[in-house]
């Protein structure tokens, strides 16, 4: 009992040592065959590489079938009737020429079946396997699903082929799973970036679109305004407004503005006005619409439901403007030359933005002064 563990630490150092010996023969057997018979029959690998499933089939039925029958038909020939071992010295004439004619006509036969038989056998046996991985793999090249591969159930001494479509099998498994995993990746990764950019548009007090929004909206609408009608521009500025952060806290005004943001988010129409905070307590609504008694009332209807939902005594001043081209109507540069109040220097649209966009904010903010000199709460349209 104590010496079996020596007994089989020996076995296995013997089957290593002699697989050791056995890698070490085949590794001396090639190296001691000379370069030129190595690139011979690597050489002669490679051309049988290149045919087909047929046509190497075809030879290999040609080497075993119809040469031994060429080989016995010409000894035949050469030799006479005393060739064949076992039979008597010389064989009845007769005979012979039985022998010789069933051999040539085996031959013959062997010559004209032996391409169709090679294809029937091949057809059998290998291509209709090969030509079902071929779909399964073509499918997989051009991203469909694969139909499944007929297979039986596993076993352990299975041939070549049958552990060939398991593997492709599993391949198409991962495949696709893998697939459904990156294809949840990128839609996370686009929902990411969708809330991202949201987030990169939007001001974080109110929920409207910021003034970098406006700024690019008001620039998109100014480029097609020549293959659309005109569109609006209402300018809003909180009355009193100070007053309150002054008395109550800033957070009183933070509160104050976001109700007046949820007042003017109620009022517009979602997707197609573009209602956004500028800066302080200035908003701006782009309207995309033609008609300025619609934009009228909807400043009507702001100014009204934001008296109606505050205690603190905050009134609207509201300016509204139409865009005009450069060059419509002269009242566009008396417009630029009037006074701007704080919310035309937060709407400003740049220096690099057209003159008929700066004319429309200049307006628009002009109006709104014009509310707030006669005292606030109310609407002006220029």
């Amino acid at each position: 009992m104590n010496h079996t563990p020596s007994c089989n630490t020996d076995a296995a150092n013997a089957a290593r040592t002699t697989g050791r010996t056995s890698a070490a023969s085949i590794a001396g057997l090639h190296l001691a065959t000379p370069r030129w018979l190595r690139r011979l029959i690597d050489a002669f690998w490679r051309g049988v590489d290149t045919l087909s499933p047929r046509t190497r089939l075809a030879i290999a039925l040609f080497l075993v079938v119809v040469a031994p029958a060429g080989v016995l038909l010409h000894h035949l020939e050469s030799q006479g009737r005393a060739v064949l071992p076992g039979l008597p010295r010389a064989l009845p004439l007769s005979v012979f020429e039985d022998v010789v004619l069933a051999v040539a006509l085996y031959l013959a036969g062997a010559l004209v079946l032996c391409i169709p038989v090679a294809g029937l056998i091949c057809r059998f046996v290998l291509m209709r396997d090969i030509r079902a991985i071929n779909s399964f793999c073509l499918a997989l090249r051009e991203g469909r699903q694969p139909r499944p591969l007929s297979l039986p159930n596993e076993q352990e001494d299975e041939h070549d082929l049958l552990r060939l479509k398991r593997n492709l099998e599993w391949m198409a498994h991962l495949v696709a799973s893998r697939e459904r995993h990156l294809m949840a990746r990128l839609e996370a990764t686009d929902s990411r970036a969708r809330h991202m950019e949201e987030l990169a548009v939007r001001d974080a007090l109110t929920g409207l679109f910021n003034r970098r929004h406006f700024e690019r909206r008001l620039a998109e609408l100014a480029a097609e305004a020549r293959l659309r009608p005109p569109f609006h521009l209402m300018l809003v500025d909180c009355d009193r407004f100070k007053a309150v952060n002054d008395t109550h806290g800033h957070s009183a005004g933070d509160e104050l503005l976001r109700l007046l943001g949820d007042v003017i988010a109620e009022a517009v129409r979602a997707g197609t006005d573009t209602p956004c905070r500028i800066g302080g307590d200035e908003f701006g609504i782009l309207f995309a619409c033609p008609d300025e008694n619609s934009v009228r009332a909807v400043a009507e209807r702001i100014r009204h439901r934001f008296a109606q939902c505050q205690n603190h005594g905050c009134t609207l001043s509201i300016g509204i403007a139409r865009y005009r081209q450069q060059g419509e109507g002269r009242a566009d540069a008396a417009c630029q030359l009037a006074p701007v109040t704080d919310a035309g220097n937060a709407a400003s649209a740049g220096e690099g933005a057209p003159l008929a966009v700066q004319a429309m904010v200049a307006r628009a903010d002009g109006a709104v002064y014009a509310v707030k000199r006669r005292g606030g709460n109310g609407i002006a349209v220029r």
